[in-house]
C-alpha cells in the first residue's frame, strides 16, 4: 500500500456502538492504516449514529421494516460502496447478513464477538461462561462467513471469571478488552492485506464512482452491470480497452501507475454516459 494511503472502513451498528467509537478514535492516530468512511445502521434512531455525526463521520440509516431483505441489504451495500468503503467492521450490528451480502464482501467483513470462539457462539455468552464455570472468558475478532460466528479467528483477549460474577459484571470487563482488541486486530488485518496485488487492484477499482466488486469465480469489478476489470484464476489482470481486453501482469515490480490508468480507462469505457457527464472519475 502506498505511504500515507489508508483503507476506507465502513462500520455497521444497531445501537450506541461503543466498539464503533473505539474504532473511530483509533482511526485518528496518524499511523492508523484505516479511516472510517461511513457508519451505517438498520436503526435510524441508533445513538451511535448521532455520536458519529458529531465526530464528523458520514452516516447512513435504513430501516428494514416492511422491506424485503435483499432490497434492504442492497441499499446498505450501495451506501457503503458510494462511500468508497473497502472493508466492513460489525460493531453491535444485530441483524444476520445474507449469504449473498457476505459473498459480495468475502474476506472483507470483520466482527467482534464476546466469547473465546469457538466457545459460545450466538447470544448470552457471559451467562453461559459463568454457568460452565469457566476460569476465563473474553472476546474474539473474526472474519464473517455465512455460518454464524464461524469465520477465522484473527485475535482474542482473555478476561478472568471471578467467583460470584454476574453476567453484567463480566460483560463490563470484557467490553473494556473489546475496545482494546478490535482496533489493534483490525489494524493488523489491514496491514496484512495492504501489499497483495488483489488488495491494490481493489483499492484502485473501488475508488471509482459506483464501482462494484463481484466474486463469482474470478474477481471482477463492474459499473452499472458492465465489467471493466477482472483478476483471473491465474492471477492476471484484464481490463477493458478500446481494442477489447488488455492483460497486465501483477507482480512485485509491476508499474502500478500503468495498471491504475488501465483500470480507470476500463471504467470510462464501461460507465454509462450519465455518470460520465456528471463528472466521471
Amino acid at each position: 500500500m502506498a505511504e500515507n494511503v489508508r483503507r476506507k472502513l465502513g462500520i455497521l451498528i444497531s445501537g450506541r456502538g461503543s466498539n464503533m467509537a473505539a474504532l473511530v478514535e483509533a482511526a485518528r492516530a496518524p499511523d492508523c492504516p484505516f479511516e472510517v468512511a461511513l457508519v451505517a445502521s438498520d436503526k435510524p434512531e441508533a445513538a451511535g449514529l448521532a455520536w458519529a455525526a458529531e465526530q464528523g463521520v458520514a452516516t447512513f440509516a435504513q430501516s428494514p421494516k416492511g422491506m424485503p431483505k435483499a432490497e434492504y441489504e442492497a441499499r446498505i451495500d450501495a451506501a457503503l460502496r458510494n462511500a468508497g468503503v473497502e472493508l466492513i467492521a460489525l460493531a453491535g450490528y444485530m441483524r444476520l447478513l445474507s449469504p449473498a451480502f457476505v459473498e459480495r464482501w468475502a474476506g472483507r467483513i470483520l466482527n467482534i464477538h464476546p466469547s473465546l470462539l469457538p466457545k459460545y457462539k450466538g447470544l448470552d455468552t457471559h451467562a453461559r461462561a459463568i454457568e460452565a464455570r469457566d476460569a476465563v472468558a473474553g472476546c474474539s475478532v473474526h472474519l464473517v462467513t455465512e455460518e454464524l460466528d464461524a469465520g477465522t479467528v484473527l485475535g482474542q483477549a482473555e478476561v478472568p471469571v471471578h467467583l460470584g460474577d454476574t453476567a453484567e459484571a463480566l460483560a463490563a470487563r470484557v467490553l473494556v478488552e473489546e475496545h482494546r482488541l478490535y482496533p489493534r486486530i483490525l489494524a493488523e488485518f489491514v496491514r496484512s492485506m495492504a501489499d497483495t496485488p488483489l488488495a491494490r487492484v481493489r483499492s484502485v477499482a473501488l475508488a471509482l464512482p459506483e464501482a462494484e466488486e463481484e466474486n463469482e469465480g474470478d474477481t471482477s469489478f463492474s459499473v452499472d452491470g458492465t465489467v471493466f476489470a477482472r483478476i483471473t484464476g491465474d492471477g492476471a489482470l484484464t481490463t477493458r480497452s478500446e481494442s477489447g481486453w488488455r492483460t497486465l501482469t501483477l507482480s512485485e515490480d509491476a508499474d502500478w501507475t500503468v495498471i491504475g490508468d488501465a483500470i480507470a480507462r476500463g471504467w470510462e469505457l464501461s460507465a454509462p454516459q450519465a455518470l460520465l457527464e456528471a463528472g466521471g472519475r
